[in-house]
């Protein structure tokens, strides 16, 4: 930052700093409209004077959306919170609840839209997609907030001849504001998200049916207008409750969490290396087996109970059969039947890698600027609305004009999964770092540590959990949103190939497109949490 900037009181640079990220992306944007993607890139005049004539166009849009938003954070969030603390005292049965409910942010769009098509009418689906968003990244921060507490304040409750549930009452649920309002915070965007999604796929009116319309009728002026409305409300939402939190209960910025306790309520065990291999290994396993058997019986309980599931749904039993009998409608490029399982899971290694490498360059770019927003605080004023106005586009408009501007390929395909991995990671890594107390702040700063060392011997592992509990999120997050960019760009992957499947009406190939996208999940989670149970016991 320059030196006049420097010395500008600490106010002013707080208000001129989003200012000037405002100043900054529209020249970027004016720019963007002079070159070969006017067509879809509209000058900010155009757009500002749209939204001007649609002033009253927006609000019964807005209001429709918005109450279906509400209704499903409502849903979702209290769904998540309740489980995490029903759960608490009963450690193992809260990680299964944990690990199904990765099932929630894994299935994909494509096999639910028609179950909720024939089922539901009115704001319904986009409820159910809204609280969908939200209910395993907040389970996630909640079950993260209520285990990192300090240790001797839970002994000193038992002690004195407190009840579990009142170590809950007392230490834990304090100590887990934070992390619930972290938690919040990413959930609204994403329930903004849902509910628009919902729209998308037959609602009759709200922003996502206005955004078909306008793309429609190619008024890309109009478009853009309610996709800058819709991040507008987004960002508020995420603004607003940090605040309302501080206000209401301004004690919580007292309290410190403590790094590792998850790990630490696990406990260590003897008999050597060897036995704790094995023992790993079992453990492992029938983890595994449980979850999958969870997650079978949830979705084979939801295509029962579901009115007209049974139409356009496969059960878990259906799956396996269809699996084995090999009968699919998919033919080849010369009209030859395909063999379902092979050509499956070669699009299921395909859609994997796009993950991937989305998933790493969302995840590096969150950390290095989660650094950058902690050490220098008028950065993230910057970066903040930015990052909250791209979670809050819908993916389904986004997707068009990425694939226009970086190709059908693989690099259309990162950007649109760095975009939806970038911002649960920053906010819950920044989140942890401010967490850091001011105590082991003081005491490195005696010691003579400088800026370097306060990063890398307080700071990281102080985040450590935060952001293992962030990749947790984020790589089942990644395989969806690689697969709608399959969808809607590349043509290639699991994601088209459900989709061609679902134009031909096999909903058996489009479910056993669901179990084993369910499965790579359900892996990739349990992959990221033995990287945290064994990160977690180093820091002991």
């Amino acid at each position: 930052m320059s030196a006049v900037a420097r010395g500008l009181p600490l106010r002013t640079r707080h208000a001129v700093a989003p200012l000037l990220t405002v100043v900054v992306v529209g020249l970027a944007w004016q720019a963007a409209s002079l070159t070969s993607l006017g067509t879809l890139v509209p000058s900010p005049g155009e757009v500002l004077g749209q939204m001007r004539d649609d002033a009253g166009y927006y609000l019964p849009n807005l209001s429709v959306t918005m109450s279906s938003a509400l209704q499903g954070y409502l849903w979702g969030n209290g769904l998540a919170i309740g489980l995490a603390l029903c759960t608490l005292p009963f450690p193992r049965v809260q990680a299964m609840f944990e690990r199904v409910a990765v099932g929630a942010i894994a299935l994909p769009l494509i096999a639910i839209a028609p179950i909720l098509a024939i089922t539901f009418r009115g704001e319904v689906p986009s409820v159910i997609l809204a609280a969908q968003a939200v209910l395993f990244t907040t389970l996630v921060a909640a079950i993260l907030g209520l285990n990192s507490v300090d240790r001797t304040s839970v002994d000193v409750v038992r002690a004195c001849g407190g009840s579990e549930w009142t170590v809950i009452r007392k230490v834990r649920l304090p100590a887990a504001i934070p992390s619930f309002v972290g938690g919040l915070q990413v959930a609204a965007p994403a329930a903004i998200l849902g509910a628009i999604i919902g729209e998308y796929m037959g609602g009759t009116q709200g922003m996502g049916v206005a955004m078909i319309q306008a793309q429609g009728a190619f008024d890309i002026p109009r478009a853009w207008g309610l996709a800058i409305v819709t991040s507008l409300v987004a960002a508020v939402a995420f603004v607003a409750l940090p605040l309302i939190a501080r206000t209401a209960l301004p004690w919580t910025r007292a309290m410190d969490t403590v790094l590792g306790a998850r790990a630490a309520r696990r406990g260590r065990r003897g008999g050597g290396e060897a036995a704790r291999v094995r023992r790993g290994v079992l453990a492992a396993a029938g983890t595994v087996a449980g979850t999958v058997a969870g997650v079978a019986l949830c979705w084979w309980l939801l295509v029962l109970v579901v009115p007209g599931g049974g139409a356009v749904a496969r059960g878990p039993v259906e799956v396996v059969s269809y699996f084995l009998t090999g009968d699919t409608q998919l033919v080849t490029a010369s009209g030859e039947p395909e063999d379902p399982l092979p050509y499956m899971f070669t699009s299921l290694l395909q859609t994997i890698g796009d993950a991937g490498v989305g998933f790493v360059v969302g995840l590096v770019l969150a950390l290095a600027m989660a650094v950058v927003a902690h050490e220098f605080p008028v950065i993230e004023r910057v970066l903040m609305p930015m990052s909250i106005a791209l979670r809050s586009i819908p993916i389904v408009a986004a997707m068009p004009l990425l694939a226009l501007i970086f190709g059908r390929g693989l690099l259309a395909v990162t950007v649109l999964i760095a975009v939806m991995t970038f911002f649960p990671i920053l906010v819950n890594v920044l989140l942890a770092m401010r967490a850091v107390p001011r105590s082991a702040k003081d005491l490195l700063t005696a010691v003579g540590a400088g800026r370097w060392h306060h990063l890398t011997k307080l700071l990281i592992p102080y985040a450590l959990p935060a952001l293992l509990a962030s990749v947790k999120i984020a790589l089942p997050l990644s395989i969806g949103a690689a697969m709608v960019a399959e969808w809607l760009a590349t043509g290639y992957g699991l994601g088209a190939s459900m989709t061609v499947a679902a134009t031909l009406s096999d909903y058996d190939f489009v479910w056993g497109g669901v179990a084993i996208v369910l499965l790579a999940s359900l892996l990739a989670y349990h992959l990221a949490g033995a990287l945290e149970d064994s990160a977690l016991r180093r820091l002991e």
